[in-house]
């Protein structure tokens, strides 16, 4: 039982760090997308100013533009697909967490019962018990 809980601990600890994995990954997504919105609306200000011109600097523009919104579509799906993955892994870090309590209360209460039974028996064959 000991050997069961120790290893129901490594894999929560595992799973907990997953976790945090998956979150980070979140995190690093959303900074991109949100580096990728503010580059989309500084290229929005540098057409509507007029400061690119005419021409092809301005088509050049309208490209990286469109490359842009490609870029942040393909952040969102990123984003939106992590996130249930975040969610997903919070599920498991929480299930093998309850197994570690449930297994960790049964190994204390079997624990007790035997060193109960040490203490009936010791005291029914009337030896001394140590107190240690």
């Amino acid at each position: 039982m000991k050997k069961r809980l120790e290893s129901l601990e490594k894999i929560s600890q595992l799973q907990a760090k997953l976790h945090d994995l998956t979150r980070w990954r979140l995190a690093a997504i959303g900074q991109q997308r949100e580096s990728l919105e503010e580059a989309e609306r500084a290229m929005i200000e540098a057409l509507n100013s007029e400061t690119i011109g005419h021409g092809a600097a301005a088509a050049a523009a309208a490209r990286r533009l469109r490359a842009i919104g490609r870029q942040i579509a393909v952040a969102k799906a990123d984003y939106d697909a992590q996130s249930q993955r975040v969610l997903d892994q919070a599920a498991r870090a929480k299930l093998a967490q309850r197994f570690v309590e449930t297994v960790g209360a049964s190994y204390r209460a079997e624990k007790e019962r035997k060193d109960l039974g040490d203490l009936i028996d010791r005291a029914v064959n009337g030896k001394p018990s140590s107190s240690a």
